[in-house]
């Protein structure tokens, strides 16, 4: 049987990892081509040495490290070499990398035809329309991986007629049952913790402000060709349910399991097979309840500024979701409150679309130029 060919791009992260799991019990299954992160070394060269890999890239700076570690590996030292690890055996690529500063990988990428499992909303969110014209001009099959979209796609390979709406599911984060005037005292180290999903900083705060939701709307508008009105978002703290596809009948179909990023990446590179068996399996009997909430907007305002913004369209994702970026790090490095995330998101995006043009179909420099000038002019109070 032949071995899939993989190259991952961010191993070392909780996608990555979450990889390497399935690799590890279908290990007969697959051949990693190559893997990448930013500057964890040493973790990269673990599972480089481990798992037999001869391609690595990194953006790290090698100067002060010992070049005999790499003898013996293909050495691609900045992400702008990153799309040159694929080969004409690549059968799938997992895309990990976070943030906006990757588009232009994901970009080539898109262009050499394969089959990417993708978990960077950023770069959707901001390039969201020519990203899907690309991939369907190479015949990219761009398979989202975050659970709820993943989800979707998977129900609507099932039935994709008369649908009405789609339902994405919240936990809430953190602070679901926080009083609405304690929210301004959050310090970072709380909202870090979620209570289900284990993951990065910035994605963890995201989840908390439910910034999260509010970009996994617009990232299903622009995957799915979905109307603005046509999707939508519950609280729901178990996590079970994924997404909900609502049709025009009156009927709904939902996909449930335990929240587990195995589970859709299992789906990306087994069908839904052979992994199967190594989760835990969800168990109606077993589960006293599965409750599902409106989502609050006035304590949680990103998911009532996101239509505004979709509504908007142009640039004004990209805008939602840079500002996004800079302000988390803010309210990371303690210069700004919990609270200001996303009213300064709404106050700056007013400000820079007092200033400049909203271009109806943006292209790669006219983000350039918006972000440049966002992050001379971001007010910060």
């Amino acid at each position: 049987m032949k071995k899939l060919n993989l190259i991952i791009y961010g191993v070392t992260g909780t996608i990555g990892s979450s990889t390497l799991s399935v690799i590890n019990q279908n290990k007969h299954l697959f051949n990693i081509e190559g893997i990448t992160c930013n500057r964890n070394l040493k973790k990269l060269l673990l599972i480089a040495n481990r798992y037999k890999i001869k391609k690595i890239g990194f953006n790290a700076n090698i100067e002060k490290i010992d070049k005999n570690k790499f003898k013996g590996f293909k050495v691609y030292d900045n992400i702008t070499k990153f799309d040159n690890m694929v080969s004409n055996k690549t059968d799938v690529v997992i895309y990990a990398i976070s943030g906006l500063s990757s588009l232009h990988l994901l970009l080539e990428l898109l262009k050499k035809g394969k089959k990417i499992g993708i978990a960077n909303k950023e770069c959707i969110i901001s390039y969201g329309k020519k990203i899907i014209k690309i991939a369907n001009k190479y015949k990219t099959d761009l398979i989202p991986l975050d659970s709820e979209h993943n989800s979707i796609y998977h129900l609507l390979k099932i039935n994709s007629h008369d649908i009405k709406t789609v339902t994405l599911t919240a936990t809430g984060g953190p602070f679901l049952n926080l009083s609405q005037n304690k929210l301004k005292l959050i310090k970072p180290h709380q909202a870090l913790k979620h209570p289900i999903w284990k993951m990065g900083q910035k994605i963890s705060i995201d989840s908390s402000t439910m910034m999260n939701k509010a970009l996994e709307i617009i990232e299903a508008k622009y995957l799915f060709n979905l109307k603005d009105e046509q999707i939508d978002a519950v609280v729901h703290p178990q996590a079970i349910v994924h997404s909900l596809i609502n049709y025009n009948n009156g009927a709904s179909s939902a996909l449930m399991y335990q929240p587990d990023m195995k589970v859709p990446i299992s789906s990306l590179l087994l069908n839904f097979k052979q992994y199967s068996k190594k989760t835990k399996k969800v168990d109606l009997k077993t589960l006293s309840s599965l409750n599902f909430y409106p989502v609050d907007i006035k304590k949680f305002p990103a998911m009532k500024l996101v239509y505004e913004v979709m509504k908007m369209d142009g640039l004004a994702p990209n805008v939602f979701n840079y500002l996004n970026e800079i302000l988390v790090q803010h309210f990371l490095d303690k210069k700004i409150c919990f609270t200001d995330i996303i009213d300064l998101n709404k106050l700056n995006l007013e400000l820079t679309f007092s200033k400049n043009s909203n271009i109806p179909n943006p292209k790669l420099e006219d983000i350039k130029n918006i972000n440049s000038w966002i992050d001379k002019n971001i007010y910060i109070r």
